[in-house]
């Protein structure tokens, strides 16, 4: 049976492989080896080509510290790891003599972890913003209770601009093929969490409460969202100013049964527990390529992981789904089966670009060698295979518009929740969206054209550039400086969010 099975699955794959070009990754993580020695990476590498993998996601930002050297926070207090040894540089060179993608795995908000001591370098983000800190200092996130997690506050403004700029200085430092968000979310356990003071007052200022809300109050909810969703957009447009070419990916939440449709994902734990709208960002084309987590037990929950599969290739939204399985919690020819429904078709004729599996280091439920798991998926492809084309990266036909609003002396409630319009300086059209706590605004997929840029607080006028040509696949930037007195007679508060006034076009921004 389990023979016949695997036959099939080979068959089915080749076909595929004929049919498509596929990524094949797999997560390797810092909880074991895999990547913290030259001869641990050789092995990786060795045991990728043998599985026919085409990728590697590679955890490289783990908790406020990295293994790799060109980073503005610590080498990681790892004793299997040597702080003089750049393992992503080593990876990169390496990898790329094999053909395989790096990409860089980086932990976005959890900072430390409770088994791990104290972090031994005072610069840590746990030391120096951590419980201990005072006032705005203090960066992490805090639950109902007054508890404080070891996540940093994605709505607070100085630990939202660390965090965005350890995560993409990799971009600027290394030839990466992508970076990797995961934990770019609140956290999950229990308590409403979020309130760190500094992100409360912000909430309150913008949208003119008092008190503390509730855990269902509405307003807070779209609050978290927006703190979250914010944090990937300026990742995204600013790795791309960077990097045309680099690829953003995500690891994004499936808790629970599968969503029957776009509507129905706000009642997932994603979107409604941890505050994460992936499927928003594919929508706004500020993610590259989501990497849905799908781990589920296959004799248990195989239902649950197939209403997710069909949710994942239907909505898609002219970007990349590559569905992650959880190899770790099933038999080989478990994760066989998943696979091949992963790739087949939805009942639209909808398909996902081939699999990630979880993880390098455990690939199995039943404690055989890696080395089987890997035959097995040698034996079903005749070839490595090539990872999917990204048009909008590689051939754009739309340009980012982006930029920071500053305000001086430093008045951050005005900068904050500001109203920019990109307008066109022919038809007065374009995106509408709204400065971030860091007074960061940006749109992708802007058609081509002579464009201003307008601020906005309480609809009235506050400024407006002189109009530029802004070009398919540039990063146009607008840094707009100006004075508390400027704001005079218009309202310090606004909540709004991104609307767009014309549609979304494919993009690939230009570096700066």
């Amino acid at each position: 049976m389990i023979a016949g099975m695997k036959l099939a699955f080979a068959l089915f794959l080749l076909t595929m492989a004929m049919e498509a070009q596929q990524y094949r990754a797999f997560w390797a993580d810092a909880f074991h080896s895999g990547f913290k020695t030259p001869a641990e990476i050789e092995l990786l590498l060795e045991d990728a080509k043998a599985a026919r993998a085409n990728a590697v996601f590679v955890q490289m930002r783990r908790r406020g510290d990295g293994y790799f050297l060109r980073s503005l926070e610590p080498a990681a207090s790892d004793p299997n790891y040597s702080p003089s040894f750049d393992a992503l540089d080593y990876l990169c060179r390496r990898a790329h003599e094999r053909g395989i993608e790096v990409h860089a795995w980086m932990v976005v908000l959890p900072s430390w972890r409770e088994n791990l001591g104290t972090p031994p370098d005072a610069r840590h983000v746990w030391n120096a913003h951590g419980p201990k800190a005072r006032n705005r200092d203090m960066w992490m996130t805090v639950n109902n209770r007054g508890e404080v997690s070891y996540s940093v506050d994605p709505g607070h403004p100085e630990a939202a601009r660390h965090v965005i700029d350890a995560v993409i200085e990799p971009v600027r430092q290394y030839p990466i093929d992508g970076v990797h968000l995961d934990y770019i979310r609140y956290p999950e356990y229990e308590g409403d969490w979020g309130r760190n003071p500094r992100a409360l007052e912000r909430f309150r200022t913008l949208y003119g409460r008092t008190g503390s809300p509730d855990a269902g109050d509405p307003q807070w909810n779209e609050f978290r969202r927006t703190q979250v969703t914010a944090l990937m957009r300026q990742i995204y447009i600013r790795a791309h100013a960077i990097r045309p070419n680099i690829k953003v990916s995500a690891s994004v939440i499936t808790w629970g049964n599968g969503p029957a449709d776009l509507a129905d994902f706000s009642h997932s734990r994603a979107f409604a527990q941890v505050h994460q709208d992936w499927p928003s960002w594919l929508a706004e084309g500020i993610l590259d390529l989501a990497v849905p987590m799908n781990y589920f037990v296959e004799n248990k929950t195989a239902a649950w992981l197939d209403r997710w599969l069909e949710f994942q290739k239907d909505n898609q939204a002219g970007r990349l789904i590559l569905p992650g399985l959880g190899a770790y919690l099933n038999p080989v020819e478990q994760t066989l089966a998943q696979a091949r429904r992963a790739l087949a078709p939805s009942a639209a004729g909808n398909r996902l670009p081939g699999f990630a599996f979880y993880s390098y280091a455990a690939t199995n439920s039943a404690s055989i060698p890696t080395i089987e798991f890997y035959r097995e998926l040698s034996a079903s492809f005749t070839d490595p295979g090539k990872v999917p084309p990204m048009p909008w990266l590689e051939k754009p036909v739309g340009a980012t518009v982006y930029g920071w609003l500053t305000v001086n002396p430093e008045t951050v409630a005005l900068a904050d929740g500001a109203t920019v319009l990109i307008e066109s300086a022919g038809s007065g059209q374009g995106p509408q969206v709204t400065t971030d706590g860091t007074g960061f605004f940006g749109a992708v997929g802007v058609a081509p054209g002579r464009y201003r840029v307008r601020v906005e607080r309480g609809g009235r006028e506050v400024f407006r550039t002189a109009a530029r040509e802004v070009s398919a696949g540039e990063s146009a930037l607008f840094h707009i400086f100006l004075q508390e007195a400027d704001f005079r007679r218009v309202a310090p508060t606004s909540a709004g969010s991104n609307r767009r006034g014309q549609a979304p076009l494919s993009r690939a921004p230009a570096a700066r």
